[in-house]
Order: structure tokens, then C-alpha cells, then sequence
């Protein structure tokens, strides 16, 4: 079971990371400066960019999705709890994962 104290340590992380996501989440979507007159290579580049980029804020979207389910979980008591089977999800994998929706079992499957 988990600590009071273990789940406000986990609260914190969590609040943190999130803050940190969304402030990455900012600066990849910030717009960009535009070049006058940009050569072809210079427009490849930034086509190339905008696909890295793209796909850096659908990942950050999707942690910063979990970061809140895990902080929802917190507030509605279940933080902790795999949302499988229900069985209780280590501290080391929380530590590892803060916002870990599985347990070890679950998880493999």
C-alpha cells in the first residue's frame, strides 16, 4: 500500500513534469521566423523540421494525457491501482513511471 507521503512525493513529480511538457509542448509549437526569399534546401529543411517537430508534440501530448490521468487518479484515490486488473503497481515502477497505468502483469500483455 501505497504511503500518503509517497503519493504526494509522486504529486509533485508529476506536477513538475507536467509543467515541464507543456512548457516543451510551447516551444515546439512556437512559430518560426520565416526566411526572405528561402532556397530549396532551405525549404526541405524546414519541411524535415516541421515533421520531427510534429511528431515530438503528438508524443508530449500523449505523456502530458497521462501525466493528468495520473493526477486525476490521485485526487479520486485510485493512483496506484492498475487500470486492468486492479492489482496494485510497485512503487519502483512508479518511481521509474510516475504516471504507470499497469501493473507488472498487465503490462506485459
Amino acid at each position: 500500500m501505497l504511503t500518503q507521503e509517497f503519493i504526494q512525493q509522486m504529486k509533485n513529480r508529476l506536477e513538475e513534469e507536467k509543467k515541464n511538457v507543456e512548457n516543451e509542448i510551447n516551444r515546439l509549437t512556437a512559430p518560426e521566423e520565416t526566411l526572405d526569399n528561402p532556397s530549396d534546401e532551405d525549404l526541405a529543411q524546414d519541411a524535415a523540421e516541421d515533421i520531427v517537430s510534429d511528431s515530438l508534440v503528438n508524443i508530449h501530448r500523449h505523456i502530458l494525457e497521462k501525466i493528468e490521468n495520473a493526477l486525476y487518479r490521485i485526487k479520486d484515490g485510485t493512483y496506484g491501482r492498475c487500470l486492468i486488473c486492479g492489482a496494485a503497481i510497485s512503487q519502483e515502477a512508479l518511481l521509474k513511471e510516475p504516471w504507470a497505468e499497469h501493473c507488472e502483469v498487465c503490462g506485459k500483455k
